[in-house]
């Protein structure tokens, strides 16, 4: 499926982002609020939150081979990380049991095995590569913090260049 624009294409956040809140809204508890960084929302508990923060872009530079300029050299293949923060308030009745819950299941939408993440759901990019990296908790007042972060591969894919 072709961007709509090179801009549109380029926005990797917003696509990779939305894809992950879609994701995790269906498989929290509804009383979750699941945002990504372009919100404008207040900020309410229990929340997660979704980053996704790219990283470099790898060698080599090949041909588009899609679009409008199709024989252009660009990177394709980037390396990125998802930041995953869960919070939660004992203040408020969120028990530690929900959040080691939802923690786990958190970590369940982003197994390598995953089908979540195909041309549907991301159809301008081919996910090669999804590792679990590192988990740190803390405690802040009463609220509970997780913050999961995961290793990503990704192309964008020949026919996703715009015409």
């Amino acid at each position: 499926m072709a961007a709509s624009s090179l801009q549109d294409l380029l926005n990797f956040e917003t696509h990779f982002e939305s894809a992950a809140v879609t994701f995790i809204d269906a498989a929290v508890p509804s009383a979750y609020q699941v945002i990504g960084t372009l919100t404008q929302t207040d900020l309410l508990t229990p929340r997660v939150e979704v980053a996704l923060e790219l990283g470099g872009a790898n060698l080599p530079v090949v041909p588009r081979e899609g679009g409008a300029s199709p024989t252009t050299k660009e990177f394709v293949a980037y390396d990125a990380f998802w930041h995953c923060r869960l919070v939660t308030d004992n203040a408020v009745g969120q028990t530690l049991t929900d959040h080691a819950t939802t923690r786990a299941t958190l970590r369940e939408v982003f197994l390598v095995s995953g089908t979540n993440w195909n041309n549907s759901t991301l159809p301008y990019y081919d996910l090669k590569f999804i590792q679990p990296s590192e988990c740190q908790y803390l405690t802040d007042e009463d609220f509970n913090v997780t913050e999961l972060t995961w290793n990503l591969k990704f192309e964008i894919r020949q026919d996703a260049w715009p015409s």
